[in-house]
């Protein structure tokens, strides 16, 4: 049976396991011949650290479970840098960024992320957000944006100093 929720505090390790699955696998294919894996203990820390603070404050997290497994998680986080242009338009704006979008590989392709987009984006629009972006590095997933009404507008890069 799948299940679809909005995270709570309760379910800050079902996040972690997702994130440090999601960071590994990424980070990974990304940087070549580094081995991301030996971090997993010291991100999970990290990471269950900021959502204990944040969880449902400045980030929000849609799962999806299988019975009692989570196999696939997308977050809403909200911006605090410097402000888009788009925030002309409505200075009383809340803006936002779609991250740690995630399914485990034996679920791909299923229209599964399509589903936790749309459940978290009703949730956004209930917690006041007007503007929300997102950042991919995976073309193939591009069209499931799409469908749920994002843009395609620019590119990300990285670069470690």
């Amino acid at each position: 049976m799948i299940n679809i929720k909005i995270a709570e505090l309760s379910d800050i390790d079902d996040i972690t396991t997702l994130r440090v699955e999601q960071q590994i696998e990424d980070w990974n294919h990304t940087a070549a011949n580094r081995d991301f894996s030996k971090y997993a203990g010291d991100f999970e820390t990290i990471t269950k650290a900021h959502l204990l603070s944040r969880l449902n404050k400045s980030i929000y997290f849609a799962l999806m479970y299988i019975g009692d497994a989570p196999i696939a998680m997308c977050a809403l986080e909200e911006g605090d840098g410097l402000p888009q242009i788009t925030v002309c338009e409505n200075r009383n704006s809340r803006c936002g960024s779609i991250v740690s979008v995630y399914t485990k590989p034996d679920f791909r392709g299923k229209g599964y992320q399509q589903r936790l987009l749309k459940s978290l984006l009703k949730l956004a629009k209930k917690e006041g957000f007007t503007d929300i972006t997102l950042t991919t590095n995976t073309p193939d997933a591009k069209h499931i944006y799409e469908k749920c009404g994002f843009e395609y507008i620019s590119d990300k890069y990285y670069l470690k100093l």
